[in-house]
């Protein structure tokens, strides 16, 4: 199997040629490529004498930002060891350069034998730490191989990846038996990694990482600010809506029209998921009559009710603006993005009915009341204008959420005992 998947992966490398060639003729060939390729500058890693460097990999945002807390954590109870920290994505990257206390960061190499062979070469470390579940063939195959531990935490696996994992069979259960510990986030990621292969002595609920992260709460002065710099009246109702995919910004605009035409100072602050749409996004609101102005641009806001935010790492900020607030994701099935940014600044949140990526986090933040989840647009605008109507229930949702929050923290901590006892099976072997 292993031959198998190498071939495969060799067939992508012929097809991913052009690209290298491309970006070494545009002469952007540079830490991007190179490390992708198992090559991280040896200038830029930290020493690796006597074997002390963990390496924490999270794919992107959502991932590093599960990794902050745990990462805290190893700096203060093991400032021994160095931290490779790797992302796959650049907004990852940019992310873990706000958040991270690492020593290193990286891009992760792509899974071909030769780049994760030469990348845990260089990098050399006693411990890799998997953020959620970036099941690389190649890369724990080389790790475990060259001695390495390796902890997956924050482990989830949804029912469609339930699904497909299930046809890789004896391949996966080989590439599982490989990995020492699982933490995952809930008992039904603990089940479904099990069903899957792995070993039920190594495998445990540790909880959300995510419920530990030290989020910058906006406090009443930074608020102020903003409500300033955006030009708003805090009399003013707001509804910000987060990571919004393609067709979903067409969906609420007939929510945003009919709740506008009850609360006429209604303000939307919309962030797409992906920057590059944000002139595909203007266009579409313009065109529905909506006077659209760019975060970028908001000193020159006159009259423009829609804020189009274009700009990276403002959301979880912006999301304290919100008497009303909706993750996207979830109206199309995209399976949901972090409804917890939004409620770590005490808003109530609104998502709509495909949230299978974040099923645990879903079920908490609907037994808590917390949040709301609507099946349709039709159903989101009744209870939009509802809450705005009933200020008072919002209220009651607010201490739900502090009190959510402080039910659920300590996945952290649990995660860093877990990759203490491996450090030390490490230091006997």
């Amino acid at each position: 199997m292993y031959i198998l998947y190498n071939i495969l992966l060799f067939i992508l490398l012929i097809v991913y040629i052009p690209v290298i060639l491309y970006k070494k003729i545009k002469g952007s060939f540079n830490k991007d490529i190179k490390e992708r390729l198992g090559f991280p500058d040896s200038k830029e890693l930290p020493k690796t004498d006597n074997r002390k460097v963990i390496w924490v990999h999270a794919v992107s945002v959502g991932e590093t930002a599960a990794a902050e807390p745990v990462v805290s954590l190893l700096k203060e109870k093991h400032p021994e060891y160095n931290i490779v920290f790797s992302t796959v994505t650049e907004t990852g990257q940019n992310m873990a350069r706000q958040i991270i206390n690492y020593d290193s960061l990286i891009y992760f190499p792509l899974d071909f034998s030769f780049s994760v062979h030469s990348s845990l070469q260089k990098i050399n470390p006693d411990l890799v730490v998997i953020m959620e579940t970036e099941l690389w063939p190649n890369f724990i195959h080389r790790a475990h191989r060259q001695g390495t531990k390796i902890i997956l935490v924050n482990g989830r696996i949804s029912d469609q990846s339930y699904k497909r994992y299930k046809y890789l069979g004896p391949f996966l259960s080989d590439m599982l038996d490989k990995i020492d510990i699982f933490s995952m986030q809930s008992p039904r990621d603990v089940e479904y990694i099990t069903r899957l292969g792995a070993d039920a002595d190594r495998v445990m609920n540790s909880g959300n990482t995510k419920f530990d992260r030290k989020y910058e709460k906006c406090d009443s002065q930074q608020k102020k600010e903003l409500y300033s710099e955006f030009k708003i009246s805090p009399d003013q109702p707001v509804w910000v809506v987060g990571s919004t995919h393609p067709d979903e910004e067409k969906q609420l605009l007939p929510v945003y029209k009919k709740v506008k035409s009850e609360f006429p100072n209604l303000i939307m602050i919309l962030a797409p998921r992906h920057i590059r749409r944000i002139d595909e996004i203007e266009r579409l609101y313009q065109n529905q009559g909506l006077p659209v102005i760019k975060r970028s641009e908001i000193e020159e806001r006159n009259k423009q009710q829609v804020i189009l935010l274009d700009t990276i790492g403002e959301l979880a900020q912006i999301y304290a603006l919100g008497d009303l607030t909706f993750v996207g994701g979830s109206l199309v099935e995209k399976g949901g993005h972090n409804i917890l940014e939004p409620l770590i600044q005490e808003r109530p949140v609104f998502f709509g009915p495909h949230m299978f990526n974040f099923k645990n986090n879903t079920r908490l933040v609907l037994e808590y009341g917390a949040g709301i989840q609507i099946s349709d647009t039709e159903e989101l605008t009744e209870k939009m204008l509802y809450y705005l109507k009933n200020p008072e229930e919002l209220s009651r949702m607010t201490d739900n959420i502090a009190h959510m929050f402080r039910d659920n923290e300590g996945a952290a901590q649990k995660n860093c005992q877990l990759i203490q006892r491996l450090l030390e099976q490490r230091k006997d072997s």
